[in-house]
C-alpha cells in the first residue's frame, strides 16, 4: 500500500503537479525525517516547526515569521528542503507541467501514471491532495470509464482504446489542509520546483531557482512520460 500526496503550483501561463509516492511500510519513518527536517531548519534559522511552508509565500517573504530571513536564505532553506525530500526512504515522485486550461487534463494524467506504479509494484494506494479544489467527480468517472488509445494504433484486441480503470487507487481522494500535513507540503515543495524550472522568470532565475528541480532528480519516475525534453519523467 502507498500513500499518494499531491500538489500543484501555477503561474499565468502554466500549472505544475507533484506527486510524491510514500509507501505505507516507509511512512512513519518518512515522516519522522521531516520532522527533523523542520528541527534543523528552526534551530538554524528560527523557523517555527508548526508554520506551514507554503513555497509561494515563503519564497516571496510573505508572512512576519519570515520577514527577518533574507532572499538567499530562504531559498537555501527551500533546497535543502528538497534534498531532504529525496532522502525520504523509498518515495517516488510523478510531475506535470501543462498550460492552465489542461489543468484537469493533467490531473487525469497524473492518477493513470499513479495507477501504472501501482501496478508494477503491486500495490495500491490511497490519494491525499491539498484543498481547494475537487476532483471527485474526475475520479469516479476514471474508476468505470477510462478508455487509453494504443501507442501503436492499436491494442492486442484490435481495439484503438481499452479501458484501463483505476483499479489500483482505492477510496475517494482525501483532501488535506495543507497547514497540517508536511507531506502535502513537500509535495507543494516539489511542484513549485517544476513550476519554476518550466516557466522560469528572472527575479527566480537570478537566484537559481530554475535549478532547483534537479535536486529532486533521484526519486523522480522518469518512465512516467519517456518524450520529455528534461528526461526527467515530466507529463506533458
Amino acid at each position: 500500500m502507498h500513500f499518494v500526496y499531491i500538489d500543484d503550483s501555477k503561474d499565468n501561463r502554466l500549472a505544475c503537479f507533484s506527486a510524491l509516492l510514500v509507501p505505507v511500510d516507509s511512512w512513519n519513518e518518512c515522516l519522522n525525517r521531516l520532522i527533523a527536517i523542520r528541527r534543523t531548519i528552526k534551530q538554524s534559522d528560527g523557523v517555527p516547526l508548526r508554520m506551514e511552508m507554503h513555497t509561494t509565500d515563503w519564497l516571496g517573504g510573505k508572512g512576519r515569521l519570515v520577514r527577518h530571513l533574507k532572499k538567499d536564505d530562504r531559498v537555501r532553506i527551500y533546497n535543502y528542503l528538497l534534498a531532504g525530500i529525496t532522502m525520504l526512504p523509498d518515495v517516488d515522485l510523478i510531475n506535470a507541467a501543462v498550460p492552465q486550461h489542461e489543468e484537469e487534463r493533467a490531473f487525469e494524467w497524473l492518477l493513470n501514471r499513479i495507477n501504472k506504479n501501482m501496478e508494477v509494484a503491486g500495490s495500491k494506494a490511497v490519494i491525499f491532495s491539498d484543498q481547494g479544489k475537487s476532483y471527485d467527480k474526475l475520479f469516479r468517472r476514471m474508476r468505470r470509464h477510462n478508455f487509453i488509445p494504443s501507442r501503436i494504433g492499436r491494442w492486442e484486441t484490435g481495439a484503438m482504446s481499452k479501458n484501463l480503470v483505476l483499479d489500483r487507487i482505492v477510496e475517494d481522494i482525501v483532501y488535506r489542509d495543507s497547514e497540517k500535513s508536511l507531506f502535502i507540503q513537500a509535495a507543494d515543495a516539489c511542484a513549485y520546483a517544476v513550476l519554476r524550472s518550466e516557466s522560469p522568470i528572472p527575479s527566480k532565475t537570478a537566484l537559481g531557482l530554475d535549478q532547483s528541480l534537479m535536486i529532486l532528480e533521484p526519486i523522480m519516475v522518469k518512465q512516467a512520460f519517456s518524450r520529455c525534453p528534461k528526461r526527467l519523467g515530466i507529463i506533458r
